[in-house]
């Protein structure tokens, strides 16, 4: 139980890592995020989730803050395939091993959580939030 507690305390601190990463590049001067429609790289790393890092059943992160209308990068790094699917909101995604896909979030400003259907049951989960 030890090492689930210290990966999830890993976890959490990669995602509070990333939070402050975000808030001070929303500070920094303005630019306009790169992104790239060929599905194999490109997009800002601020916009990527990780599907299975290190054969594990997570993202990575899983939490993560965009703006309306921006690509996110949706990358399986694992063994297995993987969803990315927010419930409701017409994004359900599927990547076989090593596949990337770009989702454009064109969602309304809010919290939205996502899971991998596939896992869902193992703790595969995250929140996304959309801002304006």
């Amino acid at each position: 139980m030890d090492r689930i507690h210290s990966f999830r305390r890993a976890r959490a601190l990669t995602g509070l890592a990333l939070v402050v990463a975000l808030a001070g590049a929303a500070c920094s001067k303005s630019s306009t995020p790169s992104t790239s429609s060929s599905g194999t790289g490109g997009a800002a790393a601020s916009n990527t989730i990780e599907q299975g890092p290190g054969g594990q059943l997570v993202f990575s992160p899983d939490t993560l803050s965009v703006k309306t209308g921006s690509t996110l990068t949706v990358k399986n790094v694992g063994s297995v395939p993987h969803t990315f699917t927010i419930s409701g909101q017409g994004v359900d995604v599927t990547n076989d091993t090593g596949q990337t896909h770009q989702v454009t979030i064109s969602l309304s400003p809010g919290t939205y959580p996502f899971i991998c259907r596939f896992h869902e049951s193992s703790g595969m989960t995250g929140t996304l939030t959309v801002t304006s």
